[in-house]
């Protein structure tokens, strides 16, 4: 890895105080990056989304405005059976219950769908069970999403697009090191209103090392 603080202590062939530093700062990134994500997968868990998850989140649907947010148009409201079959069938769709593992209880829905470029889009998230929400657990998902889609699915990029009133959000994806990607937003026409969704990234570089 270019700038590795290790790699260049022993190209010099000698230990310098300054190298030193470096390895210990370095040391001491990768033993927190790691405490993090004992604590993060210690906390939530995903698991593949089935038929028999349809009602559940049906439920959690109980807005127009509440799908858009989550789905864009891909799905429509009312939420039926019927799309939830085609969307589980989807080839392109990898679909996930998000596990609350202290209370062993389903609190969320995600999706991610990988691409053919090397890259992979976080897709409708929701914390659907309401005594989970405000916990910080949007945080611990989506450093699980981005971590599955890097190290299991091997793609150098993950994507999601998030709408410009979200503010807390966009401040949530940015804790976690995405960064606005200007070159791609979109429109949604809401009744007389229109909501603009901004598109954020985080490569593999910058997730192992944020």
């Amino acid at each position: 890895m270019t700038g590795h603080p290790e790699g260049g202590a022993k190209a010099l062939g000698k230990t310098t105080c300054y190298g030193s530093a470096q390895l210990i700062q370095f040391q001491s990134q990768k033993l927190l990056h790691l405490l993090k994500l004992l604590y993060f997968n210690s906390m939530i868990k995903l698991e593949p989304f089935s038929k028999n998850d349809f009602d559940r989140l049906i439920s959690w649907i109980d807005s127009k405005e509440l799908l858009l947010t989550i789905a864009g148009n891909v799905l429509t409201y009312p939420l039926t059976t019927e799309q939830l079959e085609k969307y589980l069938n989807d080839p392109k769709s990898i679909s996930f219950n998000i596990l609350d593992t202290e209370q062993n209880k389903v609190i969320g829905h995600a999706e991610l769908i990988p691409g053919n470029d090397g890259t992979c889009k976080i897709d409708k998230l929701l914390i659907g069970d309401p005594s989970a929400r405000g916990k910080g657990i949007g945080q611990q998902v989506i450093q699980e999403l981005p971590d599955h889609s890097f190290n299991k699915l091997g793609v150098h990029e993950v994507e999601l697009n998030v709408f410009d009133w979200n503010i807390a959000g966009i401040r949530c994806y940015e804790k976690c090191g995405f960064v606005m990607n200007k070159a791609k937003e979109q429109s949604f026409p809401v009744g007389e209103e229109t909501w603009k969704a901004f598109n954020m990234t985080i490569s593999k570089q910058g997730f192992d090392e944020r």
